[in-house]
């Protein structure tokens, strides 16, 4: 146990086996890249594992397909490992020893989300107990008979005994997130009139027959943890009072350990976004841990140290688990392990892993924190073969990450930033997203324990700054060009592009043909070059009607105008959010954008106009013409003009144009994109030095 952190680094016993500390991850596949269609584990998903282990987590749980796959029937699917036939052992083998070379123990979630098939031959469907559709446009459930039921117990059965033959330490039953196990759970899906159905004891035979049957065929030694969820968030699931009296069938049935997941895929409440707060579903262990005789583990949103630790000194749980704080950091166990929280990469919950992976059926990637996912895990960064002299210019994300890594290669880096502090536009995210500031903290630390960088803050880069010419490599990590408005009238006192606010908080003051403006501009950048913090530019903003009116137009609906929507409205301003495409939020992150429009919606001061041009700003506010060619206007007292950025590559030429040995490119420079494409950008420029 640590100092710091005694509860978090202390053991627990699970029945016959024990885990190093109260740290474990949640299942999800990383996909393509790291499995093949066939269901092997791929060498990347070795490392991905062992990278974990090797950070002293001390259960990882990982998602294994229990029935049969074939390849040629996977174009719809997402690719698992699969645990099914004697052939599919050494795959599993080489999953179990990478992890226990670091002494971790390996659990294997048997995959029931929806989809599931009897025999090879057969296609992967949705199955449950009722054919009883969650959301309008779900696809049509198979009602499971007897003799499905049946083999679907054979399948789990056959699933654990070969996980264990493998060296696997455990299995976990997926009884949560609206998965064919819960569907038989939950009284909203489950009407049938037979001995599965009807009563609580009836709904959850299913789920208790399944951990029977695993604890029958692996034994004792055998980790059997349950992954449900006892508060569901659908029209008339579960609630918790309902789920006490889950617990004691479950117990009683011979699991170890009650893994906790919160609603269903399908809900449309938060769950797992940034606006929920780190440790806020914790209340849902609590009242578990009310009723239960055995150890209960609390996932989703569990990404700070310090709130972990409380939760647990204050009873509500046993465990911590969730995936995304060991995405973003695979040493976090190690970093609590050694007292050393303050070098841990916390997640932001920019929610890229899960858009990507869950949402739209791609590999995992990509990070906002931690740019080693994806083809990076193939191998480690190799050291430099000889150190070089590397500027980086811009303190982005992008610039941040090429910085640290270049130096971690050993080289000599050199930063410039024309501003008087780093952050480049996560100065400005930051506002937006609080916990992006996370990721600045983290710089801030790691680069003021390296004295060996040099850091160059109000300092513009030009072609004349004398240690140029020295450099053996340039990293333009500038940012990008705001996309201007290309209407009459965009030049007015009125107008304010997204940049103008980056400038303000970077201690620049825009320009302005107004006296009045340009003095309020140059007041607030001498301000904010001393004393900003996201927290005040908030407070500010929810107070002070300059630089953004009573009233506002935001041009642009895409992320960056979905966002200053999002912070204004709840400052009680008039907002019209004018997109120019079909689609509002178009670029937003699938777990974001459902909730956030549906906000919009529901707010009486926020009005949504797709498909909607801006012909002309006026001193009132804005000229609007519709795709079918009708004509409206928009009262606004500011024009916030939010239409994100174009490539910004001269400096790079000019650059190259001078002579300079090696110049490379990264972030919205060179491809404007999200928070995570940046930093992986970075990351890959260092790599070719």
């Amino acid at each position: 146990m640590t100092e710091q952190f005694p509860l978090l680094s202390a053991p627990l016993r699970l029945r016959n086996r024990v885990l190093k500390n109260r740290l474990m991850t949640t299942s999800m596949s990383p996909g393509r890249g790291y499995v093949d269609m066939d269901g092997t584990a791929q060498p990347r998903f070795i490392h991905y594992l062992e990278e974990r282990a090797r950070g002293q987590v001390a259960l990882i749980c990982q998602t294994v397909a229990m029935f049969p796959r074939r390849p040629d029937q996977q174009d719809h699917l997402y690719p698992l490992p699969i645990a099914f036939a004697e052939s599919d052992l050494p795959n599993l083998r080489r999953m179990a020893e990478a992890v226990h070379r670091h002494s971790g123990l390996l659990a294997g979630q048997l995959y029931a989300v929806h989809d599931w098939k009897a025999a090879a031959e057969d296609r992967e469907e949705h199955w449950g107990p009722s054919d009883v559709p969650v959301l309008k446009n779900s696809p049509p459930i198979r009602v499971m008979s007897q003799e499905d039921i049946a083999v679907f117990r054979r399948h789990m059965t056959r699933s654990a005994l070969l996980l264990q033959e493998a060296g696997w330490d455990g299995a976990e039953v997926m009884a949560g997130v609206g998965g064919i196990l819960n569907r038989f759970l939950s009284r909203a899906t489950n009407k049938r009139e037979d001995e599965y159905g009807g009563s609580l004891p009836n709904r959850v035979r299913l789920t208790t027959e399944v951990i029977r049957d695993l604890r029958a065929a692996c034994g004792e030694d055998f980790i059997i943890t349950v992954r449900w969820s006892p508060v569901e968030y659908i029209l008339g699931g579960h609630e918790i009072t309902d789920s006490l009296a889950v617990v004691p069938y479950l117990e009683e049935a011979g699991m170890d350990l009650h893994n906790l997941a919160v609603g269903w895929h399908e809900s449309s409440v938060a769950l797992t976004t940034k606006d929920v707060p780190d440790g806020h579903w914790a209340w849902i262990a609590a009242a578990i841990k009310s009723v239960a005789r055995l150890p209960v583990a609390q996932g989703y949103r569990m990404t700070d140290p310090w709130v972990m630790e409380e939760i647990l000194r204050q009873g509500k749980a046993d465990v911590i688990a969730g995936l995304r704080y060991n995405i973003a950091d695979p040493e976090f166990p190690r970093k609590i392990m050694e007292n050393r929280p303050q070098e841990i990469k916390r997640c932001i919950t920019c929610c890229r892993c899960i858009d990507d992976a869950v949402s739209a059926g791609r590999p995992l990637n990509f990070c906002g924190v931690n740019p080693r996912m994806g083809p990076e895990l193939d191998e480690s960064p190799p050291p430099a073969a000889a150190p070089r002299k590397v500027v980086v210019v811009g303190s982005g994300p992008a610039g941040l990450a090429a910085a640290v890594t270049a130096l971690e290669r050993g080289h000599q880096v050199t930063v410039y930033e024309r501003g008087p502090r780093l952050g480049g536009c996560l100065l400005l995210s930051s506002v937006f997203s609080p916990t992006y500031e996370l990721l600045l903290q983290y710089y801030k630390q790691y680069l003021a324990a390296r004295p060996d960088i040099r850091l160059r803050l109000n300092t513009p880069f030009t072609l004349e700054l004398p240690r140029l010419l020295e450099a053996d490599a340039v990293i333009i990590a500038a940012g990008g060009i705001p996309i201007a408005l290309g209407a009459p009238g965009a030049e007015r006192d009125n107008v304010v592009q997204s940049h103008d606010f980056l400038s303000l908080l970077s201690g620049r003051a825009p320009r302005s043909s107004s006296p009045w403006r340009n003095f309020m501009w140059r007041s607030g950048a001498i301000f904010l070059r001393f004393c900003y913090t996201p927290a005040l530019a908030r407070k500010f903003m929810a107070r002070v009607s300059w630089p953004l009116g009573r009233k506002l137009a935001v041009v642009g609906g895409g992320l960056p105008g979905c966002e200053l929507t999002k912070e204004m409205m709840k400052h009680g301003r008039e907002i019209t959010l004018l997109e120019e495409g079909k689609r509002i939020g178009a670029d937003v992150g699938g777990s974001d954008r459902f909730l956030m429009i549906s906000a919009f919606r529901k707010a009486e001061n926020v009005r949504l106009e797709a498909s909607s041009r801006v012909t002309a700003v006026t001193e009132t506010g804005v000229a609007v013409q519709k795709e079918d060619g009708t004509c409206f206007t928009v009262e606004a007292d500011t024009v916030a003009v939010t239409l994100g950025f174009a490539a910004n590559r001269q400096l790079a030429q000019r650059l190259r144009q001078a002579g300079v040995r090696a110049v490379y490119e990264a972030g919205d420079c060179l491809e404007p994109a999200r928070i995570a494409d940046a930093t992986k950008a970075g990351y890959l420029a260092a790599l070719k030095i």
